[in-house]
């Protein structure tokens, strides 16, 4: 339902900026600007105005050809300013693309993570290729409409190669191995990715390149085939070394894979760089290509690779001067500028290397990236930071390529000039089982060097490299670079359509064997891996994992043991434990009793508090086979705001984590002239302030008000306020500020309660709604209060510690700050104790069980971060968690039905274990 929502959602959001401006409008709006044509409307390109200007200083020999050329600018004129027009509604419209496919890209998803058997086998590139093929095929059946989309979809269709390469480029390579790659293990294989990648990767676009020629029936020149060739040899390996790091792959395989992706996409835009100026030059256009022969052709490409390495070396050694020079360590600003710095330096050297000194900007960024990550790791302040923003790039990057490309293919497959019918669906099958065939022979037939260098290999790893070799970003960046590169040179009129239709096939094959290798290839590695026993065993791997889940149960006892021992957490019914926390189910009192006894050893005499186990306890009261104490029953009527006094519970809600009497706050009681002859009351006062900043920023982060953001927000208010009326000279009063929080939900109250109308066709679509609202407004007002109670009383702790060994006049004035929150607490609880005990029961209970899940979720990641847990396996017990919290949210917020179905089936529980130890019983003494 949520997805449906999600879809929907967002399906009206880009229907309403894609169609916001209709031809009639557009059209319109061309006239009125054309109208307009002046420099003040409209700024012209300069040689429009030159155009102009040396028409006005041409000499007039008659009348007629003074009006004939006249009339010839001005059409020129009119013609040139429509077109400037034009560009510039399109370079506005292109910004429109990239949030397109991004926000597509978060629902694509969405959607893959929620549906398991998608997410094995459909890796999110392949789903957003389809996504871009699907726009491009509708963009190409809907014509030259004037919509914001299509024209967004024409910018970037037509954008410029050498544009397309600086923008995705750097950031994908880089990423791959600022994350990717054990820079260590990679210089002890550096012979081994050499030869992965240069002399293999030129086979295996020769013998491509020899296949097209003689088998394709297009007349491809030998040079556009070596360029396709060249393209197909690029892999990538991202959804890869995901897999591998999830099965525990050997490091020696993981630094093979990665490094002959990161260094055969440098040598396969080498030679992708030479065959195109060849290619370039036998189109016939004069100043475009390069005639290359042999000698120079070898020449081009030492000077392009050495090049590339001596600008990436030099770029990457003022990378590391700039990371060393931004030392604080704790300045959180420096830190992203230290992430900004490399951001710019890597896209600089790659912008150096190959549009200013013509050389590999892809081996710069490479050689660049392994210098900062061999040299430069260590002096990073941030290392999480750097990891998380190189991560977001590739994400983005990918996203939009991959949707772009995807738009180019679908764009190819319908449109009319290029056919790509059924014979062309059968040379894309041939082609990729060639592709694979390739790739085999010269992978064995390297096999007898890469066993005897480097780190060595095996055969068996040697299959799985050649079935891993996935093609990806790269080369679809340089087939889209290719075809706009050939369309911008078809503009003009001196090419013939021919090799605009070559290249756009080329495109449609290169598209084509992507798509295939990430839907095929990408989901079979994994069997393959662990078929050709390249994984961690499995057996063992499932040991260590149940051990894990062992000492993760242990974790949450402990941990509910340390939340019992706070007073707020004394009356909590262990049945909605029993029936939210499926780990803890079978809980027995052996274990409860070891949680405790190794809490109190490991706890200081003096900070140990006894956990409140008195109603724990009554549901283990079952050793002599008796039944134990039922637990609370739930009143079938409703909550109101009524009811006795909440004394046996109250006296545990919310109460302070150090049990003092008032008296223990101040020894007497402040006078107002006290107050006035105090003079670090205001900074006393904002420090309290602070100090409950920070306890509400850990009740968050602790889970206790992750799912209540509209209270969050209120308490933050409240501080917001306070502060103002501390500046102001006033006592704390924060409280009052967080009970305006009710203002708006007591309006939408009375307005049901006094408009029958609006009561009548609310309670037909949705019976019950007022009495739900009333219920969510109970629940508000009691986690309000508990939420406050426990700041304060946090605060309190905090500044009574540090106020006891300081100086008579701050002492003084911290125990008027402590006395002004002790009068703020006793509010509170007030209010609290107008609840009914029941409800408050129930809140509380629900509240213990969302936090101890939302710790045992924290205590994951935190296996994580030690590489004890791998993260797909962390995330598949994060999702178990997680849905018995959303139990619990949504147990919570249904009070009435689901509170007393979740006691009712504990009792259920409860009833069986206790006849079945009555039963064992029984049998033990027969």
């Amino acid at each position: 339902m949520r997805l449906l929502l999600a879809v929907v959602s967002a399906t009206a959001l880009f229907t309403l900026a894609v169609t916001g401006l209709e031809e009639e409008q557009h059209q319109e709006s061309l006239g009125s600007r054309r109208s307009n044509n002046d420099p003040a409307t409209f700024v012209l390109p300069a040689s429009i105005h030159h155009r102009r200007l040396s028409t006005s200083l041409e000499p007039i020999d008659d009348t007629e050809t003074n009006s004939n050329s006249s009339a010839a600018a001005d059409d020129d004129d009119t013609a040139a300013f429509d077109a400037a027009v034009q560009a510039e509604i399109r370079r506005t419209d292109a910004v429109l693309f990239p949030c397109f496919s991004i926000v597509i890209g978060v629902l694509v998803y969405y959607t893959l993570s929620r549906i398991p058997f998608l997410h094995q086998w459909l890796p999110y590139t392949a789903a957003m290729f389809v996504i871009g093929a699907m726009l491009g095929v509708g963009c190409t059946l809907t014509g030259n409409s004037t919509k914001r989309l299509n024209d967004a979809v024409q910018v970037w269709t037509n954008i410029d190669a050498e544009v397309l390469m600086l923008i995705f480029l750097p950031g994908l390579i880089y990423k791959e191995i600022a994350i990717g790659l054990n820079v260590y293990l990679f210089r002890a294989s550096i012979w081994q990715s050499f030869v992965f990648a240069f002399p293999m990767v030129l086979a295996g676009a020769s013998l491509t390149a020899v296949f097209v020629y003689y088998v394709f029936p297009y007349q491809w020149s030998f040079n556009l085939c070596m360029i396709f060739g060249s393209i197909l040899s690029a892999t990538d390996t991202v959804s890869v070394a995901a897999l591998m790091n999830e099965l525990g792959a050997s490091p020696r395989l993981k630094v093979h894979v990665s490094g002959e992706s990161l260094l055969n996409d440098g040598s396969v835009i080498v030679f992708y760089s030479i065959f195109t100026l060849r290619y370039l030059y036998e189109l016939g256009i004069e100043g475009v290509g390069e005639e290359v022969d042999f000698a120079l052709g070898v020449a081009l490409f030492f000077r392009k690779s050495l090049g590339g390495v001596a600008v990436g070396l030099a770029f990457g050694i003022g990378t590391i001067f700039l990371i060393s020079i931004l030392n604080h360590r704790f300045n959180q600003e420096e830190n992203v500028m230290e992430v900004a710095a490399m951001l710019g330096m890597i896209y600089a050297g790659y912008f150096v290397a190959d549009y200013v000194c013509e050389l590999s900007g892809v081996l710069a960024t490479v050689i660049q990236g392994i210098t900062i990550k061999f040299l430069g790791r260590a002096m990073m302040n941030d290392k999480r930071l750097l990891d998380d923003f190189w991560t977001l790039i590739e994400n983005l990057l990918n996203t939009v390529l991959f949707t772009l490309g995807g738009v180019v293919w679908g764009n190819i497959l319908v449109e009319q000039s290029t056919t790509f019918d059924a014979l062309e669906w059968g040379y894309l099958i041939l082609l990729y089982v060639v592709l694979t065939v390739i790739r085999a022979l010269i992978f064995f037939g390297a096999y007898p060097i890469t066993k005897n260098i480097g780190l060595g290999t095996c055969w068996r790893e040697t299959v799985f490299q050649i079935h891993a070799g996935l093609r990806g970003a790269v080369g679809i960046t340089l087939a889209l670079a290719l075809n706009a590169q050939i369309s911008h040179l078809g503009a003009t009129g001196n090419l013939d359509p021919i090799y605009i239709d070559q290249t756009r096939k080329a495109f449609g094959f290169v598209g084509g064997i992507a798509f295939m290798t990430l839907i095929i290839n990408a989901p079979t590695c994994k069997p393959l891996l662990i078929y050709l026993n390249l994984s961690e065993s499995s057996e063992t791997r499932d040991k260590i994992l149940n051990s894990f889940r062992t000492h993760f149960r242990k974790q949450a006892i402990a941990e509910m043991v340390e939340l019992l021992a706070q007073p707020r957490f004394k009356h909590v019914n262990f049945s909605f434990i029993e029936h939210h926390i499926s780990f803890l189910a079978d809980l027995t009192k052996p274990e409860l009793m070891e949680a405790v006894e190794r809490r109190k050893v490991t706890t200081l005499p003096s900070e140990y508090t006894p956990p409140h186990l008195g109603k724990i306890l009554q549901h283990f009261n079952d050793d002599d086979g008796e039944a134990a104490e039922a637990p609370l029953l739930f009143n079938n009527s409703m909550v109101s705001t009524t009811g006795g006094k909440f004394e046996p519970i109250i006296e545990g809600v919310m109460s302070a984590s150090l049990t003092r009497e008032p008296s223990d706050i101040s020894s007497q009681e402040m006078t107002p002239e006290d107050k006035e002859a105090c003079p670090n009351l205001f900074e006393c006062r904002s420090l309290f302030l602070d100090i409950l900043k920070s306890a509400y920023d850990m009740q968050v982060s602790e889970g206790e008000l992750v799912q209540r953001l509209f209270l969050t927000v209120a308490l933050e208010r409240s501080l917001d306020l306070a502060r103002d009326q501390v500046a102001n000279g006033q006592p704390l009063s924060d409280w009052n500020f967080v009970n305006s929080i009710d203002s708006s939900l007591v309006k939408v109250d009375r307005t049901l309660k006094h408009s029958r109308c609006i009561l009548s066709c609310l309670e037909r679509i949705r019976p019950g709604l007022r009495e739900q609202w009333k219920q969510a407004s109970f629940r508000l007002n009691i986690e309000r209060a508990m939420a406050f109670m426990a700041a304060h009383r946090y605060a309190q702790d905090f500044l009574k510690r540090d106020a006891e060994n300081v100086d008579p006049c701050l002492s003084k004035a911290a125990k008027i700050v402590l006395q002004e929150s002790e009068e703020e607490w006793l509010k509170a609880e007030m209010a609290l104790n107008q609840r009914n005990p029941a409800f408050v029961e129930r809140s509380v209970s629900h509240k213990f069980c969302s936090i101890l899940l939302h710790s045992s979720i924290i205590y994951i990641g935190t296996l994580v971060g030690q590489g004890l847990l791998r993260e797909q396996e962390a995330e598949h017990w994060v999702r178990e968690v997680e849905k018995e919290l959303d139990g619990v949210n949504k147990c919570h917020r249904g009070h009435g039905v689901r509170a007393r179905q979740c006691s009712n089936m504990s009792d259920m529980k409860r009833t069986e274990r206790m006849r079945q130890v009555s039963s064992m019983s029984d049998l033990l003494k027969s």
